[in-house]
């Protein structure tokens, strides 16, 4: 009748304003020193993504979440239980923004299609997440996300991206390479997938991504009167050839003397990140040959990764940056560069170790307050 209808449309709307409200989506934090408690929660949803267990609320009660040593012991056993797949599942979708692929998935027809017939979108991301998780586990240097001489794959991963039929089943397990050119995670189907548009590639896009996410010195953001590319591109074919012309204008260049060489170390790889010889429709091989601004010559992806095995302190720093603002859950700030400063040279000293870093993480004053 007329009054229960009414009384159900007013539950609906007392809901409604319960899970709309900030008290509801978020944990409030108003500044100074974590409590106890406030630190149990931080550090769960940091690692579970979740609400803390019955441990740790017995250690937030008796007041020992501020110990060092039960902060670290905390870390290896929320690491070690399964709920920690959060942690890589988010984690790693935040800081290499694999949250991309929905946006621009590969087309349904066409070169693509397999992508689509064989549902490879969570199994590429199975594979990330795998990896990573693997070099948690093992504590393993951050050099591994750089290059390594194996990866993770299963029998489509290994036939859809990798031209493999060594590999059988639908388990994921550790596979050797093979070649220096897939190892490590920068390559990996997932990641290439999501710094394309689902057409095609651009050195700009991925070389944007490789500042952003990997050395942690993002480009200005284009003049707001310059064309995304040149409009006179009558004679430019390849897209290293429009890249050239554009680079031409003087509001351009600059920037784009940083971006285009790191993206163009990635053009053999393919909208869905298999490997490739050739563009579609143009003749010649792809020439990936580049100039940084520093003058260093890079032939390829393998003289690419060494070029960041060089630079490992500076891709160090940009993942201690990211982690410490996924724990917090706020963008740090210039006034927290000499809490990062510290966390990077304390991580230094431990050999740049994945399970290092995220004991360091917990134990900063950045993740102890508010």
């Amino acid at each position: 009748d007329a009054q229960t209808a009414q009384g159900i449309e007013a539950m609906q709307i007392g809901y409604a304003a319960i899970l709309c409200s900030p008290e509801f989506l978020y944990i409030r934090e108003n500044g100074g020193p974590l409590d106890q408690y406030e630190i149990a929660s931080r550090l769960s949803y940091f690692l579970w993504s979740s609400m803390p267990d019955e441990k740790l609320f017995e250690l937030a009660k008796a007041g020992r979440l501020t110990d060092k040593n039960v902060l670290e012991q905390q870390v290896d056993r929320m690491l070690n239980d399964p709920g920690s797949a959060a942690f890589t599942r988010h984690f790693t979708e935040r800081w290499l923004r694999l949250d991309k692929l929905r946006e621009s998935p590969p087309e349904l027809t066409g070169p693509f299609r397999i992508y689509w017939d064989r549902r490879m979108e969570p199994q590429a991301v199975a594979q990330t997440d795998a990896y990573f998780a693997d070099l948690i586990k093992s504590n393993r240097s951050i050099s591994r996300l750089i290059d390594s001489d194996y990866t993770f794959m299963n029998e489509n991963i290994a036939q859809v991206f990798y031209g493999r039929n060594d590999v059988k089943g639908d388990s994921l397990r550790k596979v050797a390479t093979n070649d220096p050119r897939r190892g490590g995670m920068f390559t990996q189907p997932s990641v290439m997938t999501a710094t394309a548009n689902g057409v095609d590639t651009s050195p700009v896009v991925r070389g944007v991504w490789v500042l952003e996410n990997i050395l942690g010195t993002p480009p200005s953001p284009p003049p707001p009167d310059v064309e995304p590319l040149s409009p006179d591109l009558r004679n430019a074919q390849t897209i290293r050839e429009q890249l050239e012309v554009h680079r031409k204008q003087q509001a351009c260049s600059g920037c784009h003397r940083k971006i285009d060489p790191l993206g163009f170390a990635f053009e053999n790889f393919d909208p869905i990140g298999r490997w490739r010889e050739r563009y579609p429709k143009v003749n010649g091989t792809i020439d990936v040959s580049t100039v940084m601004a520093n003058g260093r010559e890079l032939k390829d992806i393998v003289e690419f990764k060494k070029m960041l095995l060089d630079r490992e302190d500076q891709v160090a720093r940009c993942l201690v940056e990211k982690m410490l603002a996924y724990s917090t859950g706020r963008l740090l700030e210039s006034t927290d560069r000499g809490e990062v400063d510290e966390v990077v040279s304390a991580l230094a000293s431990k050999g740049n170790r994945l399970r290092d870093l995220i004991k360091l993480v917990v134990q900063s004053r950045l993740f102890l307050t508010k």
